[in-house]
């Protein structure tokens, strides 16, 4: 009976340990069909991140490309391309050319239409006249197809062209007609003219949105276009090569099917998605077969403005690839911890009915934990869209950078004052106006070199590298070139720290405080004009008795000269200056208060006739040629004449003072387009005006003379006549730097149109200053 009770025990006991290992390999079976669904799960999910990368880098591309066509075709509509100016045509294309250089734009060149010269300037800004023959170029038959008049041409890269060997050049091309207007060609023939292309640099250009991807920790993009050419890839021996031959040369033993496969069936046919594949190697280093998840999406550069004369399509592929081993490491932990849990769960399945709770609670563990993802990404993008919010809504500045100065991250308000606070010539109270059309993308990667000046540029980077080495963070009150404009900027520099207490970037935010620091000046200024006030009533008395005097012998030489008709002529001249010169004092004696505005009606021609009078011979002795050029029959605006005349002789004088050796002094009047206005203009050759100067000339006390020479009154004062007879003044200058063959500066001068009533009050004061007439 105990035999018998031993026996069924024991054999109790091994059924008990036949039936736990049996639940336990079930167990087992089952964590591990969990485990491998998760890690597809997970895969996908990386690859679905890779691809929206690769959707943005491609999206970033075209539009790109899209910013080359509208260039290409803004520059065709200009008269110097279209007739090949032969003064104008090589700036022009400098200009345009200077926009698209860091878009890989290498060469514009504009063929004539019989093919037998081409006008180009290269990407050292240098102009040639090839001449040769260009009709076999597939561009310029294109072009002088009827059919293809306001397309745009896409040739597919190229490596052999002529001057570009071993390059991959892409050719952009539109048709050029004879359509615009100017005064050279007031009546356009409407005639094909030949081409004008752009020769761009694709490697360049692919490189600039590529070489800064990083899926995972060692994950990079590449790039291809539908000829199976490498554009990019970080293997530097790869680029320019066939992708399909350029692998299995490298390393023969290993198969490179699944990747062919993609390429073949999937990129090269313009689709999107993402795959797997084996190589032999992962960032330069050799490792056997290296499993890879890759995600790609194509760049569409011919859409509904392209033709292009080949039958297939042409486009590029985007492709983001990472290392397989860095998903599955990453959940690697979360296997084990798994398999443990599943172990410990199979002990206690020695009593058989824990296999449905052991399965149950499995699922519930896995539903439980993908909730609980679920949750904390919801709670993570919560997060970010309210600090994103937070960032983008500011008034400030805020932007990061790395260790090298690259901007990482920008919001809106740092991106649109970058791009729009650069206007040249603008007066010291007129902002910079424009709708955003910046996007903060548009300045990603770029550095302080190039969105600031060069000292402003190493003053930053001296701060960043003293924030490196004392690991302070500390504000400070600087002065910041952006283009040609000059800011005051309030910023603070805070460094950001990994999880080893390294610095790896640097969070930036900056204030425009220009307003204030111009307050701030302007409140100096006025102490000085406060001075200066003071200083001239006293000046005033002593200069009134002289020019009392001479206006009285002046008097009396008028009275004996009435028979010498030139002397009496002269003499008049010099009464009126003096009587100029008495209210000039009257001005200076009655500085510290507002006059009365009086709004008077003037004749401009009659007006800059007597001023010339008085300034020819002095222009005569400085060997500068007058040339002018009066409206005749022009309405009378409103002004005082002898405050314009003061006006007008001041930037005549500043004209001949940048006139040193002779020039060019050229006078013109006319009324506006709208027919509202009078436009007086000065334009002369001489040394014009340096840029950096340009936006603070209308400034009190500023000034390029040397000391002695000037105050820096002159255009302040003359900005401030013009302003208050309602009227505007600007300028262009052409420094002799920048512009050797064409220096020189004009001032415009705009006064409005006297209206019916005030030419009337004109008449009354007239007939009551003079009671005699009729």
């Amino acid at each position: 009976m105990r035999r018998f009770s031993f026996l069924s025990s024991r054999y109790a006991l091994i059924a008990m340990l036949i039936v736990t290992v049996f639940l336990l390999g079930v167990g087992l079976y089952l964590g591990y069909i969990s485990a491998d669904q998760m890690r597809r799960i997970i895969k996908e999910d990386f690859n679905q991140q890779q691809l929206i990368l690769a959707r943005h880098t491609a999206s970033l591309l075209e539009q790109d490309i899209n910013f080359l066509k509208r260039e290409l075709s803004t520059l065709n509509l200009s008269p110097s391309i279209q007739y090949l100016e032969h003064l104008t045509w090589a700036n022009r294309m400098r200009v345009t050319l200077s926009s698209v250089r860091e878009e890989g734009v290498i060469e514009i060149r504009r063929v004539n239409k019989d093919g037998t010269r081409a006008y180009s300037v290269d990407e050292r800004g240098v102009e040639h006249i090839v001449t040769g023959s260009f009709q076999a170029k597939p561009y310029l038959k294109w072009a002088l197809a009827p059919q293809n008049k306001g397309h745009i041409f896409v040739a597919p890269v190229q490596t052999q062209l002529p001057n570009y060997v071993g390059r991959l050049i892409m050719i952009m091309a539109v048709p050029t007609y004879e359509e615009s207007v100017d005064e050279s060609h007031p009546h356009p023939s409407g005639d094909p003219a030949g081409v004008l292309t752009f020769f761009i640099d694709a490697h360049y250009l692919a490189k600039k949105f590529t070489r800064d991807i990083q899926s995972g920790k060692t994950g990079y993009g590449w790039i291809m276009d539908s000829q199976e050419i490498f554009l990019y890839h970080p293997e530097r021996d790869f680029i320019g090569k066939n992708a399909f031959e350029v692998r299995k040369a490298r390393m023969p033993a290993i198969s490179f099917d699944a990747i062919n496969q993609i390429q073949r069936q999937k990129m090269l046919a313009g689709q999107e998605g993402w795959g797997e594949y084996i190589s032999g190697w992962h960032k330069g280093q050799a490792g056997g077969e290296i499993k890879k998840l890759i995600a790609y999406a194509p760049v569409k550069l011919i859409g509904q403005d392209v033709i292009t004369h080949h039958q297939d399509p042409y486009f590029w592929s985007v492709a983001v690839v990472a290392a397989a081993g860095e998903v599955e490491g990453a959940i690697h932990s979360v296997y084990k911890r798994q398999f443990f849990l599943q172990i410990i769960i199979g002990i206690f399945v020695l009593f058989g009915a824990m296999f449905m709770i052991n399965y149950r609670f499995e699922r519930q563990f896995t539903g439980s934990l993908q909730k609980e993802v679920e949750i904390q990404r919801k709670e993570l993008q919560k997060s970010e869209a309210r600090y994103k919010g937070l960032v983008e809504n500011a008034t400030d500045l805020i932007y990061t950078v790395d260790n090298e100065g690259r901007i990482l991250s920008i919001n809106r308000f740092a991106a649109n004052f970058l791009s729009h606070r650069q206007s040249i010539g603008t007066p010291p109270t007129q902002e910079v106006s424009g709708d955003t059309c910046v996007l903060p993308e548009d300045f990603i990667g770029r550095t302080f070199y190039e969105v600031m000046s060069d000292k402003s540029a190493d003053f930053h980077m001296e701060w960043i590298q003293e924030i490196r080495n004392t690991g302070r963070s500390r504000s400070k009150r600087h002065q910041v070139s952006i283009g040609d404009r000059e800011f005051w900027f309030s910023t603070s520099i805070v460094g950001l720290k990994d999880e080893f207490g390294q610095v790896y970037a640097y969070e930036i935010i900056s204030r425009d405080v220009t307003g204030r620091k111009t307050m701030e000046d302007r409140l100096i200024n006025m102490e000085k004009l406060a001075s200066i006030g003071t200083l001239a009533a006293g000046v005033a008395h002593e200069i009134n008795n002289p020019i009392s005097v001479i206006l009285g012998f002046s008097e009396i030489l008028l009275e004996q000269t009435e028979q010498m008709p030139d002397l009496h002529e002269t003499l008049k001249i010099i009464e009126e200056e003096g009587l100029k010169c008495k209210k000039i004092v009257e001005n200076l004696m009655t500085f510290a208060r507002t006059p009365e505005r009086i709004e008077i009606v003037t004749d401009i021609n009659n007006t800059l006739d007597k001023m010339i009078q008085v300034v020819k011979n002095t222009l005569l002795t400085k060997k500068i040629r007058l040339e002018t050029n009066f409206q005749p029959g022009l309405p009378q605006v409103k002004g005082d004449p002898q405050e314009l005349q003061q006006v007008f002789i001041n930037l005549i004088n500043n004209a001949v003072a940048a006139m040193k050796g002779g020039g060019l002094l050229k006078v013109k009047t006319a009324l506006t387009h709208d027919r509202q206005k009078v436009m007086i203009e000065f334009s002369d050759t001489g040394r014009g005006i340096p840029k950096k100067d340009q936006p603070k000339i209308f400034d009190p006390f500023f000034t390029t003379k040397k000391v002695g020479e000037g105050t820096g009154l002159g255009l302040s004062m003359c900005y401030g006549i013009i302003t208050k007879f309602g009227g505007n003044i600007s300028f262009v200058s052409y420094p002799v730097e920048d512009y050797p063959g064409k220096h020189g500066t004009s001032f415009t001068v705009q006064l409005p149109l006297a209206s019916p009533g005030e030419l009337g009050s004109l008449e009354d004061r007239s007939v009551v200053s003079n009671p005699e007439a009729p």
